[in-house]
């Protein structure tokens, strides 16, 4: 692998500011997998064991559930340089709730559950690293329930594209009427209202 595009150098980048130890970072790239997915690839199916993080070194994931009538229901997003998995299986070895699918063809760091552990009971950087991480998670997560609940549909696209900023350039409309809750034909009209 070309050394200006291997995964683990831009993982390091990202972590540049938690100074881990070479023992722990040489742990971490032992202990962990590179793997590639097309676009349409389940790397989580509902239902499956929850037993690694991923890390989105390029690409693009989303995170849905199918719903009993066969639609689908988009909860988030994963972005380059961020974590994908489901965090509440992973650590009470459940099934996982939801999907998560690539949606462009991405390269992933595949870090087991038990390898975090160990590095966060050695490194207090590592134990950082890793809380800094699942609170940006959750506080996404409180914001998306929030905004659900409180504003209006309009409001709901502007703050998917404040959070997700060039991401509606890269997905279609409809995932994006999926993750704000509307149907696509009601998003089409918010977005194109002279037309309707």
């Amino acid at each position: 692998m070309d050394k200006i595009n291997d995964p683990y150098d831009t993982f390091k980048t990202k972590i540049s500011k938690y100074p881990i130890e070479q023992n722990h970072w040489q742990a971490f790239k032992e202990g962990t997998t590179i793997k590639q997915l097309k676009a349409g690839t389940c790397m989580i199916k509902a239902g499956d064991p929850v037993q690694h993080a991923y890390f989105c070194i390029t690409g693009l994931f989303r995170l849905f559930y199918l719903l009993p009538d066969g639609r689908e229901y988009n909860v988030a997003f994963t972005l380059e340089d961020d974590f994908a998995t489901s965090y509440a299986s992973m650590i009470n070895g459940q099934p996982s709730p939801y999907s998560i699918e690539a949606m462009e063809d991405s390269i992933v760091i595949e870090i087991p559950y038990d390898l975090l552990q160990m590095l966060m009971d050695r490194s207090h950087m590592w134990e950082r690293f890793v809380r800094v991480s699942v609170e940006r998670l959750y506080t996404r997560k409180e914001e998306r329930e929030r905004e659900l609940l409180y504003l209006p549909a309009i409001e709901r696209y502007q703050a998917f594209l404040l959070k997700y900023p060039g991401l509606h350039q890269r997905i279609a409309q409809y995932h994006i009427a999926s993750y704000i809750g509307i149907s696509p034909v009601s998003l089409s009209r918010l977005l194109h209202p002279a037309e309707h």
